[in-house]
């Protein structure tokens, strides 16, 4: 399944299902990089607790489909990761690592509220 996208006045709002695996991330991606009607906003992706379908390997390939896809006219420079579990924590925190490079900054935060104000700077 696809994630919710909210089309916020200062940023777009990124929903996976309760849990997430690689490819609906994946499938969240590509709408944000394809679809005209999502304005370019930096965004927050809002992980909710649930069963976890994703490996180390899978934070390799989500940076480089981020890498080959990127916009080089790209105004997005912000992406917050809003997280509710340890273990989220971890694989959020290991992809920010990982993707650095990318013409992005990834950030994790525990609450939207911390989220916004990053993304709003």
């Amino acid at each position: 399944m696809s994630p919710q996208i909210t089309i916020k006045e200062k940023y777009i709002l990124v929903e996976p299902e309760k849990g997430t695996d690689y490819r609906e991330i994946q499938r969240g991606v590509a709408r944000l990089f394809y679809s005209d009607r999502i304005p370019a906003r930096n965004r927050i992706w809002i992980f909710r607790e649930g069963p976890e379908e994703f490996s180390d390997d899978d934070l390799l390939k989500l940076k480089a489909v981020i890498k080959d896809n990127y916009p080089g006219d790209a105004k997005v420079n912000k992406t917050a990761i809003v997280v509710a579990s340890e273990l989220q924590l971890f694989m959020a925190e290991s992809f920010a690592q990982i993707a650095e490079g990318i013409p992005q900054t990834f950030k994790v935060f525990s609450n939207i509220a911390d989220a916004e104000d990053w993304v709003m700077e």
